[in-house]
C-alpha cells in the first residue's frame, strides 16, 4: 500500500476510536440547565446537584405547581434565566427536564435545545411525557426537543399520556446485559431492592437500548423499560420512567436505610455518562469523597466561627487563619483532583486535610481558652466581691446587729 494511503487510513483509525472513546475533560466542570418542577415542596435535585463539585448547574423554574403567581411567574422565570443566545446555550453540556409545562418554552427555546443536543450536549427526561394533564403531555409530544430522546413520547400520548400512571410499588431490575457499567456496578450495594412508587409508560424508539426495567406496578406486563437511552445525532439522552421531583422512588434523597443511599453517586454517574466521560470506576470511593467533602467544609466554616470569635476578645488569630488557608488549599486541591476525576488522589487529600483540621481544631480551643481566662478571672472576682459584700452585710445588719437600735417607748400621758 502506498505510504500517503497507510498514513490516511491510520488516521482514520485514529479519529474512529478517539470518538467512540470516553473523554477526560479534565479539570472542567460539566454545565447543567436544570428546568422544570424544581421548586415544589419535594423538589430534590437541586440539592443532588447543588452538592456535587462535578456540577456547575443553572435552574430555570418552569412549572407553576407550588409558586405564587404559576404560570405567569414560571414565564418570568424562564426570561431572566434561560441562555438568551444559541451560544449560551451551546455551553451547557448536559439539559435536565424535570417534568415542565412544555408550552412555557417560545419555539426558537424549543429549537435551540434540541440543536445543542444534536451538536453533543446530553439530555435527560423524567416520567415519560410528564403529566397526566394533556396540555402538558401534547405539548412535549409535539416538540421538537422531544425527537432528541429515546422515548417514544406521540406513541406513549396515543395510549394516554400521563393517564396509565400506577401509584402501585415496584423494584427497578437492572439489564446486566447493557454493555457500559452505568448501573450494573452498584448492583453489590442493593439498589434492586430498593422501594419505588408512582411511574409512568415508557416506549423505547428503535435503536435505544435499556439499563433498567420497571417490575410490579403495571399488571400483566411484565418487564416495562424503566431507564433508556440512546445516541442522538452528536449527543446522548435518557428517559427515566420516575417522577425525580418527588420525595420518592429510586432517586429519592437519601433519609433513612431503606432508601437508595447510592442515589446521588448513580445521577452523577448518569451524567458523566451521558456527557461523553468516563464513567465511575471505584464506586465505595466516590461514595466516602461526598461525605468528606461536605464534612471539610463544614468543619472549615466551623473553625472560622470560632476564629471570628477568638478575634473578638483581641486574641492574635493570625496562626488560625494560616491553618483555616491551608484547609482550603487542601479542599481546592481535592476538587482540582476530583475534576479530574481522579479519586482515589482526592480522597487521600481529603484524609490529610481531616486530620489536619483536628490539630487546627485543638489550637484554635487552647487559644480560644487563653483568650476567655481573663474573662474567667473577672467573673469569678466580681462574683466572688459580691459575695464577700453581700455577706458581710448581712453578718452587720443581722447577726452582729451593730446598726441596730432599740426602739424606745414612751408613756402616754
Amino acid at each position: 500500500m502506498h505510504p500517503s494511503r497507510t498514513m490516511a487510513l491510520i488516521m482514520v483509525i485514529f479519529l474512529v476510536a478517539l470518538g467512540s472513546a470516553p473523554h477526560c475533560w479534565a479539570g472542567e466542570k460539566i454545565k447543567v440547565l436544570l428546568t422544570g418542577q424544581i421548586l415544589d415542596r419535594g423538589a430534590q435535585l437541586p440539592t443532588f446537584l447543588g452538592s456535587e463539585p462535578l456540577v456547575d448547574m443553572v435552574a430555570v423554574p418552569a412549572r407553576g405547581d407550588y409558586i405564587v403567581g404559576g404560570t405567569q411567574t414560571m414565564i418570568k422565570y424562564i426570561r431572566q434565566y434561560f441562555p438568551r443566545t444559541y451560544e449560551e446555550m451551546r455551553g451547557f453540556d448536559y439539559i435536565m427536564f424535570i417534568s415542565p409545562e412544555y408550552y412555557l418554552f417560545t419555539t426558537q427555546q424549543d429549537k435551540w435545545m434540541h440543536d445543542a443536543i444534536s451538536e453533543g450536549a446530553g439530555g435527560f427526561n423524567d416520567a415519560s411525557v410528564f403529566s397526566i394533564v394533556a396540555q402538558i403531555h401534547n405539548a412535549w409530544a409535539a416538540s421538537l426537543t422531544q425527537l432528541a430522546f429515546p422515548n417514544d413520547a406521540p406513541a406513549v400520548v396515543a395510549r394516554g399520556g400521563g393517564g396509565e400512571s400506577p401509584s402501585t410499588h415496584f423494584s427497578v431490575v437492572v439489564n446486566r446485559e447493557f454493555p457500559d457499567p452505568v448501573l450494573t456496578d452498584y448492583l453489590p450495594y442493593g439498589i434492586e431492592s430498593v422501594p419505588c412508587a408512582e411511574s409512568r409508560w415508557v416506549i423505547p424508539r428503535e435503536g435505544s437500548g435499556t439499563i433498567a426495567w420497571q417490575v410490579g406496578n403495571f399488571p400483566g406486563k411484565g418487564e416495562v423499560p424503566y431507564l433508556i437511552v440512546w445516541d442522538y445525532e452528536m449527543g446522548r439522552t435518557m428517559t427515566i420512567g420516575d417522577a425525580m421531583h418527588k420525595d420518592l422512588g429510586f432517586f429519592r434523597y437519601p433519609k433513612t436505610s431503606t432508601d437508595n443511599l447510592y442515589a446521588p453517586d448513580i445521577l452523577t454517574n448518569i451524567i458523566l455518562y451521558s456527557t461523553g466521560r468516563k464513567t465511575i470506576e471505584d464506586v465505595e470511593v466516590f461514595h466516602r469523597l461526598k461525605t468528606y467533602f461536605i464534612d471539610l467544609r463544614t468543619r472549615i466554616a466551623v473553625l472560622v466561627s470560632l476564629s471570628e470569635f477568638i478575634d473578638k476578645f483581641g486574641a492574635n488569630t493570625a496562626r488560625i487563619q494560616e491553618l483555616v488557608l491551608e484547609l482550603e488549599e487542601s479542599a481546592s486541591l481535592a476538587e482540582e483532583q476530583y475534576l479530574d476525576q481522579e479519586f482515589v488522589q482526592s480522597e487521600a487529600t481529603l484524609s490529610s486535610a481531616l486530620r489536619d483540621y483536628l490539630i487546627a481544631e485543638e489550637k484554635a480551643k487552647r487559644l480560644k481558652d487563653s483568650a476567655l481566662i481573663w474573662v474567667y478571672v473577672i467573673e469569678w472576682l466580681v462574683i466572688t466581691s459580691t459575695l464577700l459584700i453581700s455577706g458581710s452585710t448581712l453578718w452587720i445588719l443581722m447577726a452582729r446587729r451593730r446598726l441596730y437600735r432599740e426602739v424606745e417607748s414612751t408613756k402616754f400621758s
